[in-house]
C-alpha cells in the first residue's frame, strides 16, 4: 500500500510538472518552483484566453513580495520596458442601475453593456480612474435621444466591495483577470491611454495574485470584447 501510496504521488508531481511546463511563460520564471500551484482559477482565465486566440499571451509568477515594490521593480520583474505597460482591473457598481425590461427568448433579462450594473475597468497603474470621464462615457454609449440616459444615472459609481467583486470574478484581492470571470456578462472597460501604449503590449492580474499575465494590446482588447473609453488620466 506505502509503495502504491509512493506511485501515485510521483505520478501526480510528474503531471503537475508537465501542466507547469505547458504554460508559455517568460524566461526567468520562477514556474518549476514547488510553490508554482497552478490553481483552478488560474485555469479558467488561461481557458478564456485560449478561446479568444491570443497567441502573444505570455504568463509570469511573480515573487510573494511583488506588491511591495515599486513599480520600476515590477516592471523589471515582468521584463516590460516602460511601467505604462502595468494595468489592473477594478470592478465599478452603478448605484443607479435600474434592470432594463426587455428579455430574449427564454424570458431571461438580456445583457446590455450600455446599461449594466457592473463594469470591470482595466487601467494603468501609471493612470487613474476619473469617475466622471467614466460616467461620462458610459452615458454617451447610447445615441442621442430618448433612449439615452438623463446626465444623473452614471453619477454613483463606486468601487465594488471585495467581497462581491470576488464573488462575480472569482478571483481574490490582486489576482482579478479581465480573462475568465464567472459573470462572463460584465462589461469590460479598457482605458483609452493603454491604446497609446509602445510597445503595444501589456501584464495584467492572470487570476493569482502571484500571476501576471502579459499579451498584445490588440488581442486583449479582442479577447475581452473591450469597450475603449477615454477614462483615465495621469496619476500626479
Amino acid at each position: 500500500m506505502a509503495a502504491q501510496t509512493e506511485t501515485i504521488s510521483s505520478i501526480e508531481k510528474q503531471i503537475g510538472s508537465l501542466e507547469k511546463s505547458s504554460w508559455n511563460t517568460k524566461k526567468g520564471s520562477a514556474v518549476d518552483d514547488e510553490a508554482a500551484i497552478i490553481t483552478p482559477e488560474l485555469r479558467r482565465a488561461r481557458r478564456h484566453v485560449q478561446e479568444s486566440h491570443c497567441y502573444s499571451s505570455n504568463y509570469k509568477l511573480c515573487p510573494p513580495n511583488y506588491y511591495t515594490l515599486s513599480l520600476d521593480e515590477r516592471k523589471t520583474i515582468l521584463g516590460a520596458h516602460s511601467t505604462s505597460q502595468l494595468c489592473k482591473a477594478c470592478l465599478f457598481e452603478n448605484k443607479n442601475f435600474v434592470p432594463n425590461n426587455t428579455t430574449d427568448g427564454n424570458n431571461n433579462k438580456e445583457a446590455d453593456v450600455t446599461n449594466s450594473r457592473y463594469y470591470l475597468v482595466v487601467v494603468q497603474y501609471v493612470e487613474s480612474i476619473n469617475t466622471k470621464k467614466l460616467a461620462s462615457e458610459l452615458r454617451g454609449l447610447r445615441p442621442p435621444g430618448p433612449k439615452r440616459f438623463d446626465t444623473g444615472y452614471f453619477s454613483d459609481l463606486r468601487l465594488a466591495p471585495e467581497e462581491i467583486s470576488e464573488q462575480l470574478t472569482g478571483y481574490g484581492h490582486n489576482g482579478v483577470s479581465p480573462f475568465g470571470m464567472l459573470d462572463r456578462s460584465i462589461p469590460v472597460v479598457v482605458c483609452k491611454s493603454i491604446k497609446n501604449v509602445r510597445p503595444a503590449y501589456v501584464w495584467m492580474g492572470g487570476g493569482h495574485r502571484d500571476w501576471k499575465l502579459g499579451m498584445a494590446v490588440s488581442e486583449f482588447v479582442r479577447g475581452v470584447n473591450g469597450i475603449v473609453l477615454d477614462v483615465s488620466e495621469p496619476r500626479i
